[in-house]
This record gives structure tokens, sequence and C-alpha cells, in this order.
């Protein structure tokens, strides 16, 4: 009985540990502050920039944009859609300012036509990007300051250049969850085996 409450009260504080190992702010979701986009060579890229960690995400084609909340179709300019999601962030402050403007703008460039904000509600933020016609992309992140980059391949006026894989929805990893889950196990780990090697030689 000794020892269940024993690593009861090791377990917790194993989760306390793994909380507090968490950069401080991390109960916050992230906040999007920026949307910009320009030309590149061989691609326009399009930027997300977050306070925070950039959250979880996914891009991909649809037929159809729509409206988060209300489901109303939204059309952009350009004949492709891409839409864009982020869960667990916000584009306002406390007060309810947004914060990110405009919200809808268009680019005037080679491939991305318009850009606009889909949603921004119960923590999921979604946009949606107006593309010429359905061009490869590419996905990536970047730090300092924390930033979503979707890069629309120009190279190839068919939208034939480059790898179809770009298409496929892009997920982007829980880093932080991961390392909190890593912190908490192996805390609860190195407790226990402590408690077992103390038992045996009782």
């Amino acid at each position: 009985m000794r020892l269940v409450r024993t690593l009861i009260i090791t377990s917790l504080a194993a989760v306390v540990l793994a909380l507090a190992a968490a950069p401080a702010g991390a109960q916050f979701a992230p906040t999007l502050v920026d949307v910009r986009a320009g030309g590149h060579a061989g691609a326009n890229r399009v930027v997300f920039e977050f306070e925070g960690d950039v959250p979880t995400h996914s891009v991909r084609y649809v037929d159809q944009l729509v409206e988060d909340g209300s489901g109303n179709p939204i059309s952009l300019a350009g004949a492709a859609n891409l839409e864009v999601i982020f869960q667990g962030a916000n584009a306002h402050r406390e007060n309810g300012s947004p914060t990110v403007s405009p919200r809808r703008f268009s680019p005037g460039l080679t491939a991305v036509k318009e850009i606009a904000q889909l949603g921004d509600f119960e923590a999921v933020v979604s946009y949606g990007i107006g593309v010429d016609q359905q061009r490869p992309i590419q996905v990536s992140t970047l730090s300092n300051p924390s930033r979503l980059v979707i890069d629309i391949a120009t190279a190839g006026g068919d939208g034939s250049a480059g790898d179809d894989s770009h298409l496929l929805p892009f997920t982007g990893s829980r880093s932080r969850e991961l390392l909190v889950t890593g912190l908490a196990l192996l805390a609860t780990g190195a407790t226990v085996l402590a408690l077992a090697r103390r038992t045996r030689t009782v």
C-alpha cells in the first residue's frame, strides 16, 4: 500500500515537473501577427508569422473555400484554392482586436492572386490563397520569429514542375508536446526504477 501511494505521488510530481519544463506562456495559443507574400526565384512565397511557436497546421488544395463558422463559400481570384488551417492559434488579442490587417489582399504576384482570412474562431485560424492554377507547393517552418512558409512553384507555366507529393496535406509536428511528454515519462521511469532498487535492498 505504501509503495502504491509513493508511486501515485511520484507520478503527480513528474507531471508537475513536465509542466514546469515547458517554456513560460506555453499554455497560451500562438498568435498570428503578420501575413505577407513576395516573389522569389522559382516560387511565390506566402509567410505566416506568429508570436509563440508555429501551431499545428495543414495546407492543401480544395475545390471550394468556405468561411469558418457560417460555412458560406468564399471566392478568391485565381483558378485554384489553397486552404491553410492552424489548430490551437488565434488572430486576435484578448480584447478581440485583430492582429492581422488587412484580412484580404491581392499581392499582385505571378501565381498568388489573392489571400484572405476565412476564420478566427475557437483557437482555429484559417486562410485561403487564390492561385492562378494548381501548382506544386513546399511547406516549411522558420524560427526567430516563428513562421510558416509556403512556396508555390512558378517554374513551368503549366504547373507540372516539381513533385506532385507537395500537393498532399502537410501537418506540422507538435514538438513542444512531445518534449513535455518525454520529460514526464523520463521522470516517472527514473522514480519507479529508484523505488524498485530501494525495495529490493530492503
